[in-house]
This record gives C-alpha cells, structure tokens and sequence, in this order.
C-alpha cells in the first residue's frame, strides 16, 4: 500500500511538471518570443526546467522500495550509519554504525542480499535475511548483534565473529548457514536460538552457545553441524527433531545441560566432550550416538529407555545412570572414579572395559563385556537383582570388589580370571557364578561366597584366603597353596584332582563336603571340625588316587573316606575317623546315625534367637522342636549350685513343656560357648531329646537347657548325644531348690564321635572274653582239684592225726554264771559276783 502511495505522488509530481511548463510556453507565445534576458517569465522558465531535469536524475537514481531504510528515513528515532547501494540482483549494505535502532533487510527486493561490516562499529540492532546473504567483517573483531532472522536459504559468514544478544531464529526448511575460520555464530548469556526448520552449519567456523543461553529444536527438524559446537548453555532437542554433529562437540559448564528429548536423535560422528559439572539427559525414546567417541569428566549422563551407541568412553569422576530399558553399545570403556548405575537395562561393551577407582551399581539388568574386564584401585562392581554379566574375562587388582547378589543373579566369565592384589570376589544370596575357564585367587586376596552357587574349571587359591558358606562349589580341579579356605555348610566337588601345598589349610564345618577325584598334599593341613563334615575321595580303582607328603595332615571330628583306588602316605598323619569303603554312602553312614532327619518329622519347628510359646508348649508324637543353641535371645540370672551368674539364651519358653511320647526335642549346634534353652515352667520328657555338638569344648561344661522344678529328675537317660564321643551330662539345681539345669561337659581329648563300627568293636572285644574266661575258669577247677588229691593222700599216710571233719561243731548252751572257789580267790563273795545275763555294751 505504502509503495503505491509513493508511486502515485511520483506521477503526480510529473503531471505538475509538465503543466507549469505547458504554461511558461503560453506565456511565451502570448509576449511575441522570449522576453529579454532579464525578464521574471525567462528566468521561470530555466527554472522550471532545471527543476525537471533534476527530477528525472532523481527518479533514474531512486533503489527500489526497501520499506526498513523508509522507515528510517522517515523517523527520526532511527539511526543507519552506512550507505545502501543496489547492483544488479544484489542490494550492498555498508554500516558503519550499529545501534539498538538499526534495522537493515540485507536483500531489499532483490535475491541475494550482503553486509559490510568490517568498518562498523557499536552494538544491537537488527539483521534480517530472506534470501541469500553474506556477511563480510573483520578477522578478529566482534560483531554485537540484538537480532537475527533468517528466512534465506543460504547466509555466508566471511571474518565475522557475529554475536547474538536477543534472538536467532531459523523458520525455512534447508536453510545453510557457512562459516570460514575465522567466523562464528556466537549466543551471548540471556539470548535463544530457535531451529523450527532443518537446517545446516557449514565449514570451518564454530556454532557457540554460551551461558545463559538457550538453543531449541523443534518441530521434527534436522539440524546438521559440520563446524565446531561449544555449548555451555541449555539446549534443547524436543519434538522428534534430530541434531547431528560431523565436527567436535563440547558441552562444558555447570550451565550446560543438554536435553534429548522423546523420539528425538543426538548424533555425533566426532569427538563429543562432556566435562565440568555439565549434564546430558536423554528421555524416553531417545536416541544418542557418539561415533566419534564420548569423554565424560566430572559431569552427569543419564538416560531412560534410550538407546545409546558409543564408540570409545571416558569417565571420569562422573555419574552415568542407565535407566528402565535403556540399550548402550560401547566399543571400549575407561573409567576412573565415579559412578556407573544401571537398572533394567542392556549394555555391551565389545572391546576392553578398564574400571579404576569407580562404583557400579547393575541391578535387573544384562551386561556384557566381549572383552576383558579390568577393575582396580578398589573399584566396587555390584551384580544384584536378577542381573546378568558375561565376561571374556575379569582381571581384579588393587583392592577391588566384585559383589554378585540373589538367586536369579548370574555372572560368567567364559576365559580364566584371576582375582589378585587384595582383591573380593563375592556371592550371597543363591547367585550363580560360573569360570568356565578356570579362577586364580592369589596376592592376599580373599574369595567370600555364601549361599552361592560357584562352578569352575580349574579353581587355584595362593596366598589368599577362601570363605565358603552354605555353597556349592563344582570344579575339575582346585589347588591351595599357602591359601586358607573355610567352609562351613558347604559342598565342594572336584571332580578332577585337589591339591593342597605350602602351609594350606583347609577347614570344613557345619556339616561341609568336600569331595574329589583325586588329591596331592603336602605341607598343609585339612581340618574337619565337626562329625557331620567329610573330606571324601572318590578315585578309580588299580589307581593313584591320593598321595599325602611330608607334614600332611588331616585331622578333626569328622570323617576321611577312601572309595576305591591307591593311597599312599609318607610322614603324613590322619587323626580323623577313616573310613575305607566302595559301598555306596559308606561316607555318609555316620551322618545317617546323627540326629533324626528333621524333615521326616511334621510339624517341624526350628526356633533361633526366639519364644517358641507364650504360655505352654506340647510336642506331640511325630513332631519336633529344633532349637539352635548358636543363636541368641537375651540374657537371663541363674542360680547354680548356689553361685549367682548371668547366662545368654538362644530360646525361650514360656510355660510347661510337654515332649510326648514320640516327640523329639533337639538341641543342636553344641560348642563350647553353647546358649541355653530357657523353660519358664515344667519339663515333662516322655518323648525322646537329641543334644547335636557340632565342635568340641576342650574340657568346658556349658549349660544347655534350664526349667522350674524343686525335685530335679535325671533326664540324661532320655538324652542322646551325637557328634562327642567323651561328652558326659548331668542334672543340676539351683539354691534354693526352684530350678533345674542340663549341663554337658566335654572331654579333654578331643576324637571322632562313635558310630555303629565302635559298637561292633565293642561286641568283638565281649566274644573274645569269653574264650579267655573260660581257660581261666580251667586252670583254677584243675588247680583245686589237685589240691584235693594231695590232701587225701596225706590222710591215708598218718590216720591218728585226726581231719578237720572229725572235730564235733560246738553247742552253745544259754550262758551260766561261774562260780569260782573262795580259797582261791580271797575275795568276799558279794563283792564278786557275776550276773547271769551279760549286760548289753555300752557304745
């Protein structure tokens, strides 16, 4: 409208141009020819046509409409310092002036547009592009802008380092944007930068987002750096837009905080550097590839259902967290310190992963190195919740800890492994741990499994310790040298040879197996503590099985087996029970005469630290009451023997207890630091009570079950003892007479507990009285009958010596009283006078 308006006040200055011409010539013609030089119509006219000709130059010289520069032609509130010239298709803007008022349209109507900088000074102000334009400036100087708005398709940046303080926006598809080395497109702390449309970044300048900024990405766009990124600022890739990097990207600054949105893409060909307490989130959906590799320092990564691809990863003193179903894929992986968290999700690293000083934290998740795994510098690594890590290796040093946790857990290696330097291996819970190539603990370091599942090729422990608990540990072979193992509840197969060396010693407890093919020991000592531990070896028949060297020795409670094949022994000592048999749970035959089988009884109740009753408790025909004497409840003063004392107590009963006949009472775990079972009430033992010692007291008297009676009844006939075979029980009482208490002491010798072969031993030794008694009963008839004879010979040879037989038994009359002549005695005769009856003595 306003270009018409302008169109028509040219035309209409023409028209009164030529109407005061038309009228100079009337007034010409009307004088009779022009007038004389010096008259007032002759100087008009040259006037007028002065007037004219100015007015055609004018109009020759007039740019097209540019309605910006009419705007600050026409208001004087504006300021351009600079000039505007049109040639050809392109409009050249040169400034020299920048203010907050400048407002340039680099292209004006024509198609490409260009701005000279190199002579401009000041800040502010407004570029706007709609075609294709170049901005020239000067290498070095920097160029403060307030807006830039781009319609264009192409903007070249030629010397101009161009600083944003408000706004960049970028609203036409396949807009590019090129820069030499010596430019840049800089967003100064406070400005946005808007990419509605796709859009690239090319050649050799640098795209810098500082803090304070914000850079968004929206509207599905795809937005393509090929230069250089700095980003410190907030930037934001939303609306399943893509950004993609082919130069180096650094987000750096407690500022920067990169955010990838749902369905959205963050894709990096080159080196990408996140550093200095930045963060990189990306949402749900997302995806985010580092070709060129990713360095992580000091900053934070997380992701959620996000597939990550990396090519080389470094962290370092960094906090990556792998969300619910979130996927990586790592060629390698270096880290040192920080953390390393994953939950439900999927990870690969297939080259060398190198873990220093760090934490991980794996939990219902899958992890898989294809390479060797390398942790150090006390790394902890923890496998928990159902997870899954396989390794072509693991090479532990230097204090690390791995920590494998809970029964659907399973962690493999499938190349030896080797845990050194003090390092921990753990496993709790029922996890699975599997060396499909074999395992080296060695360096002090220390292998700690309980309730875990291990299976293993070849299992060799030197210099380290091993601690095994209620696991089950299958391996071909497994060596100790100078190693410690401690295995209580525990099963250990071996299914090829065991080897012990070098000052080893191996203690197996708490009803532990240990059971192998073959066996070599030397130097070491294998201790089976308890009766209901065995160290069985199985062998081959016609050959070596086992060879015992100089200071071997096998001793304890328990039991040493031999099934088939060739033992041979050199200054070795076997102080255990030895059981030599092929047959088929020869080994296990002492266990079968333990305790009852608990399982076979029902209701089977085990009580530990507990009250088992709150009033009374019957234990009825077939069922059981279990109470682990190792456990404990609380402490209780007792009175025994009238000495006053504090007594812990493993179990408590409120009320009377009444073992039925056919129910069974069992103490179980029996040392020499055993807690009582309390009864705050009456013991009725009808039923049958087993006391189970699990290791010897070297001499002590424990106190294994208290109850409240003042006529304190023998129940040791009642009570059977497995697992002491020198252990004597006794009822005591308190002072006063109010409580009653079942004490054991054990013998000072320790030995392997009886079984059915010491009850046969006892049966021989009986039979084979019996001969020795009867040629003793011999010899003494055949000495007494030759005494006979010789008596009766020397009775034929002098008869007139009479034989004891021919002297009559006296006959005793009832005493009389004596009465001795005077004469003799010169005594009066009541003064000396016997009574006819004896006087009883007097006592």
């Amino acid at each position: 409208m306003l270009q018409r308006a302008l169109q028509v006040w040219k035309e209409a200055r023409r028209l009164l141009l030529v109407i005061l011409v038309v009228e100079v010539a009337c007034l010409w013609f009307l004088n009779d020819g022009p007038a004389p030089a010096e008259s007032t119509s002759s100087t008009l006219v040259a006037n007028l046509m002065d007037v004219f000709q100015a007015s055609r130059m004018a109009d020759a010289k007039e740019p097209e409409y540019d309605p910006k520069i009419w705007v600050q032609a026409n208001n004087s509130n504006l300021t351009f310092g600079g000039s505007t010239t049109v040639s050809g298709s392109t409009t050249i803007h040169t400034i020299t002036t920048f203010s907050s008022t400048t407002v340039i349209t680099i292209c004006g109507s024509t198609s490409s547009g260009s701005v000279d900088l190199s002579g401009a000074s000041g800040s502010g102000g407004t570029l706007d592009c709609s075609c294709s334009c170049d901005l020239t400036g000067t290498a070095g100087a920097t160029y403060s802008l307030s807006t830039y708005s781009n319609t264009g398709s192409t903007s070249a940046f030629t010397a101009t380092y161009l600083s944003i303080t408000s706004s960049f926006t970028n609203t036409v598809a396949d807009a590019v944007f090129n820069f030499d080395a010596n430019s840049a497109l800089s967003l100064a702390s406070g400005s946005t930068a808007s990419f509605t449309a796709s859009s690239s970044f090319t050649g050799a300048g640098i795209f810098e987002a500082l803090a304070g900024s914000t850079v968004t990405f929206g509207s599905s766009s795809t937005t393509a750096f090929a230069i250089a990124s700095t980003i410190a600022s907030t930037f934001l890739v939303t609306s399943s837009s893509v950004t993609t990097f082919s130069n180096t990207v650094d987000v750096s600054g407690s500022s920067a905080a990169v955010s990838i949105g749902s369905s959205c893409q963050f894709i990096s060909t080159s080196t990408t550097t996140i550093s200095s307490s930045a963060t990189f989130t990306a949402a749900s959906g997302s995806t985010c590839q580092f070709g060129g590799g990713l360095s992580v320092a000091s900053s934070t990564f997380s992701m959620t259902q996000t597939t990550v691809t990396v090519s080389t990863w470094t962290l370092s003193s960094s906090t990556i967290s792998m969300g619910s179903s979130s996927t990586v894929s790592v060629t390698s992986l270096s880290q040192t310190s920080g953390t390393f968290t994953a939950s439900s999700s999927t990870m690969t690293v297939s080259s060398t992963a190198t873990i220093a000083g760090a934490t991980w934290s794996v939990a219902s998740s899958t992890m898989t190195f294809s390479s060797t795994m390398y942790t150090s510098s006390a790394s902890t690594i923890s496998v928990t919740s159902g997870s899954t890590m396989t390794c072509q290796s693991v090479e532990m040093s230097s204090s690390s800890v791995m920590y494998v946790s809970d029964s659907s857990t399973t962690w493999t290696s499938s190349s030896r492994s080797r845990c050194r330097g003090k390092s921990k291996f753990r496993g709790r819970s029922g996890c699975n741990c599997n060396f499909n190539a074999g395992l080296d603990v060695d360096e002090d370091s220390e292998m700690d499994l309980q309730s875990t599942t291990l299976t293993s090729t070849s299992t060799v422990f030197s210099s380290s310790t091993a601690t095994l608990s209620s696991s089950t540990i299958t391996s071909q072979t497994l060596n100790g040298t100078n190693a410690s193992t401690t295995m209580s509840a525990t099963t250990i197969t071996v299914s090829s040879t065991f080897y012990s060396y070098s000052s080893s010693t191996t203690t197996l407890s708490g009803g532990s197996t240990l059971t192998v093919t073959q066996m070599q020991m030397s130097t070491s000592t294998i201790t089976i503590s308890d009766a209901s531990s065995t160290l069985a070896i199985d062998g081959a028949d016609n050959t070596a099985v086992a060879a015992f060297g100089a200071s071997s020795s096998i001793l304890g409670l328990g039991r040493l087996g031999f099934r088939r094949g060739r033992i041979s022994m050199t200054s070795s000592a076997f102080l255990v029970a030895l059981i030599l048999s092929s047959a088929t749970g020869a080994f296990d035959h002492q266990r079968s005469l333990l305790q009852t089988d608990l399982t076979t009884t029902s209701p089977a109740v085990s009580a530990c630290g507990s009250v088992v009753s709150g009033s009374s408790l019957t234990i009825a025909s077939g069922a059981s009451l279990d109470v682990d004497t190792s456990c404990t409840y609380g402490t209780e003063t007792w009175d025994i023997f009238g000495t006053s004392s504090t007594y812990t107590t493993s179990a408590l009963a409120n009320g009377n207890v009444d073992v039925q006949s056919g129910g069974l009472l069992v103490l179980s775990s029996i040392t020499g630091s055993a807690n009582a079972f309390s009864i705050n009430g009456s013991l009725t033992l009808s039923g049958s009570m087993e006391v189970i010692v699990s290791a010897a007291g070297d001499g002590t008297t424990v106190t294994l079950m208290k109850w409240d009676s003042s006529t304190c009844t023998d129940i040791t006939g009642s009570v059977t003892v497995y697992g002491c075979s020198n252990c004597t029980l006794n009822v005591t009482y308190s002072t006063p007479a109010a409580s009653c208490y079942l004490q054991m002491t054990f013998g000072t010798a320790t030995a392997p507990a009886a079984d059915d072969n010491d009850e046969l031993l006892y049966l021989l030794f009986l039979l084979l009285l019996i001969p020795i008694i009867g040629v003793g009963a011999f010899l003494f008839m055949k000495s007494a009958a030759g005494a006979k004879a010789a008596e009766a010979a020397v009775a034929e040879e002098y008869p007139e010596y009479p034989t004891y037989d021919d002297y009559p038994e006296p006959v005793y009359d009832v005493y009389e009283a004596v009465e001795y002549p005077q004469e003799i005695y010169p005594f009066a005769a009541e003064e000396f006078v016997y009574p006819s009856t004896p006087a009883e003595p007097a006592y």
